[in-house]
């Protein structure tokens, strides 16, 4: 997708479309506990590690229980759940009503939906006032102009810290993708944008943020940039 060409409508459609049908079967399941390929057990692993540093980070912040965060793009709610675990007030936004519902139904048997507030929504118009921002694996979806106005959004959603993952350009990622086209189609992922560099410090810039913490996460078939930035 040429970001000169891209239209915000068209793709929130699209996204919806996919994580109503395909997508939800297919990351409900490697998020889950069920039985995986190869290929997919590493990305479920990959996305393990990644939770786990992220939400070191975010207690690194010093953010206290009570406090109010929004995970856009919930997805099956495995972060939206362990923060509400850990006394953390929750909003859990994701395009897709079935990943909302996944979500509310997994809190509900963990206990903790009262912590908890669930809203079917994109992450360029979800609004309210946080102490804190997530959002994870999300902004992958997006070429760069989509990127920059949803991201936009986002920051401005909070004063604190706004922990993301997103692609960084490299040869070596295009090339992966390209060959992940010629698994077969439950294999595949859905097609991962590439940030270039310059384009996130241009971004980060105009909006006034720093960077807190950085790190490449690399697991198999999953690779990641996990990002924690902070206002200047």
């Amino acid at each position: 997708m040429d970001s000169s060409s891209f239209n915000v409508e068209e793709h929130k459609k699209m996204l919806q479309s996919y994580f109503n049908g395909q997508g939800f079967q297919r990351w409900a399941s490697i998020y889950g506990s069920d039985k995986l390929s190869t290929v997919r057990s590493t990305v479920r692993q990959g996305h393990a590690v990644m939770m786990d540093k992220a939400f070191e980070w975010l207690q690194g912040t010093g953010l206290k229980k009570g406090s109010k965060v929004l995970d856009a793009g919930c997805g099956t709610g495995l972060f939206t759940i362990r923060l509400a675990k850990n006394g953390y007030l929750v909003k859990a936004a994701d395009i897709a009503s079935q990943m909302v519902n996944k979500t509310r139904e997994d809190a509900e048997k963990a206990g903790v939906a009262g912590n908890i507030e669930f809203e079917v929504n994109s992450i360029e118009s979800v609004s309210g006032s946080f102490d804190a921002v997530v959002c994870f694996d999300v902004l992958i979806h997006y070429p760069a102009e989509g990127f920059a106005n949803a991201f936009t959004n986002l920051s401005g959603l909070t004063q604190g810290p706004v922990i993301f993952t997103y692609a960084p350009y490299n040869k070596i990622l295009a090339f992966q993708h390209w060959l992940g086209g010629f698994f077969p189609k439950k294999e595949r992922r859905t097609t991962i944008q590439m940030i270039r560099d310059e384009e996130m410090q241009r971004v980060l810039k105009e909006l006034g943020l720093k960077v807190v913490n950085r790190q490449k996460i690399s697991f198999g078939f999953y690779h990641t940039m996990l990002m924690q930035v902070a206002r200047r």
